[in-house]
């Protein structure tokens, strides 16, 4: 039976603190000699910290110690870790909240600042989870303005990344390309950096916060830090916060000054702002990534990609004219990008049609209505009870509705033929059925009947295409249908592969 470990008490945390901490080069055995003479010394009030240590610790042995994971962890502590990420997690929210709403309280929804940061890296160390800062960009954003200013840099961290050279070389090549270390562009000067980054975000007591997506805040927080650890850098701390959440509640106050329907939840506006329609816009990265065709993972473009986000899904809302080159990219051509005032929840389309060059862009708004540049086409809701078309296709050609003939009908079965006659006979010279490909369709030359085969079977019953409804028919290889006895009791004239006797 293996002995009892004696309780624990206060001279003894008192003489392993004072080990870890001044002693370590000696033994045990001398250690405790030296503390011994310095607790002699101490007072009661001294004393009691390292007393109330030793009673918690026997608490713990009566216990039986905490539960431990399979690596060894404490439960209880992992516990309390992941209370205190949520609680983080709920203030920020709240703190995310508050700015919004204290915007639209001041009448400053539109022209409220936000700035916008994102990173590139090299790699992240195995020790400490440090990641190697390669590019850095932060943008400023409103929904007036849009994107009115960005500052970009790339970084030469200065230091070579031992050991973890593979991996570098393996991810700058598929994301960003940049040169690594010690060949690596841009400033050395790391805490000259994090000083303009401060600079540019203009406040002197207290800094506004960063956005950035959800999943990269540890990695923009890390680079920052690791800027920050530069002797020259102001010793400021800057917040990030997820540009997500962000999405999701200036979304809500948008629709709500413009009188829409809200998004249900955060789930819609972050499916909306993975949407990135903008990822292989041209002329807005750095030019490193633009001669290296490689603007998707450049960091300017990027933070512009997402004020563009904003402005596609926002402004219409509360009908903010858009500024080329700042709400949208430069090439965009403005006049066809029709807004409508929608009657209906608006959150699940977007307002730019990329297609530049076309002159019919349209948008599909809530009330089911197609609006087009030069011509409109009116579809009825889901909700009516009959579905009405007028039709007017600038592509397709003019139509004109057929009139039902008198004594008929209208929904007596009438031949295909029938039909076709009756709607060409009442159209006009100038509109030509070829304009119309639903009419032409019809009209094309049947497909010539395939040579005669070895498994063609001459029969003395002659069918009508008529009566073929009437004879029940089922699958037999490629549509066949199966045939009855009586064809294959026919006479024919030869054997031969293929043939009945």
């Amino acid at each position: 039976m293996a002995p009892k470990k004696p309780c624990t008490n206060g001279f003894m945390v008192f003489t392993f603190e004072w080990k870890a901490k001044y002693g370590k080069q000696i033994s045990l055995r001398d250690a405790t000699a030296e503390a011994g003479k310095i607790w002699a010394n101490m007072n009661m009030e001294e004393r009691s910290p390292y007393n109330e240590k030793a009673k918690e610790e026997k608490v713990k042995m009566r216990k039986g110690g905490d539960k431990l994971t399979c690596v060894g962890t404490s439960i209880s502590q992992m516990d309390r870790h992941k209370l205190e990420l949520e609680q983080k997690e709920k203030q920020i929210k709240r703190i995310i909240e508050q700015t919004v709403r204290n915007s639209v309280k001041d009448g400053e929804l539109e022209h409220k600042a936000y700035f916008f940061i994102t990173v590139n890296y090299f790699t992240k160390t195995l020790k400490g989870h440090v990641y190697i800062p390669a590019e850095l960009s932060v943008c400023e954003y409103s929904l007036k303005q849009g994107v009115s200013r960005i500052f970009h840099t790339l970084i030469n961290p200065g230091t070579n990344v031992y050991g973890h050279q593979y991996e570098a070389q393996h991810h700058s090549e598929t994301t960003h390309n940049l040169p690594l270390p010690p060949n690596a562009m841009g400033d050395e000067n790391l805490g000259t950096i994090y000083n303009e980054v401060l600079k540019f975000l203009g406040a002197t007591d207290e800094y506004p916060p960063l956005y950035t997506v959800r999943e990269n805040i540890h990695i923009v927080v890390s680079v920052l830090d690791f800027l920050k650890s530069d002797i020259r850098a102001s010793n400021i701390t800057l917040n990030v916060y997820p540009i997500q959440y962000l999405f999701y509640v200036m979304k809500e106050s948008t629709c709500e000054q413009g009188e829409l329907e809200k998004p249900k939840s955060f789930h819609i506006t972050d499916a909306l702002f993975e949407r990135d329609c903008f990822e292989y816009q041209s002329g807005i990265a750095c030019q490193f990534h633009e001669d290296k065709d490689k603007s998707k993972y450049c960091t300017q473009s990027i933070v512009t990609r997402w004020g563009y986000m904003f402005s596609d899904y926002m402004c219409h809302d509360i009908a903010v004219p858009l500024i080329a080159g700042r709400h949208i990219p430069q090439n965009t051509n403005l006049e066809a990008i029709i807004t409508p005032a929608p009657a209906g929840c608006s959150y699940t389309n977007s307002l730019l049609s990329l297609a530049t060059s076309s002159n019919y862009s349209y948008k599909i708004v809530a009330d089911s209505k197609l609006y087009y540049d030069d011509n409109e086409t009116t579809v009825s809701s889901s909700n009516d009870n009959k579905t009405s078309y007028t039709n007017n296709f600038p592509a397709l050609g003019s139509r004109k509705n057929i009139p039902t003939p008198a004594g008929q009908r209208p929904g007596s079965s009438r031949s295909r033929r029938d039909y076709e006659e009756e709607y060409y006979s009442v159209l006009t010279e100038d509109i030509r059925p070829e304009l119309n490909p639903w009419a032409t369709r019809s009209l094309r030359p049947k497909p010539p009947q395939p040579a005669d085969s070895w498994f063609n079977v001459t029969s003395n019953r002659s069918r009508d295409q008529d009566n073929d409804a009437d004879s029940p028919i089922y699958s037999f290889g490629r549509g066949r249908h199966l045939p009855s006895i009586n064809e294959f009791n026919a006479n024919t004239s030869a054997l031969g592969p293929g043939r009945l006797p």
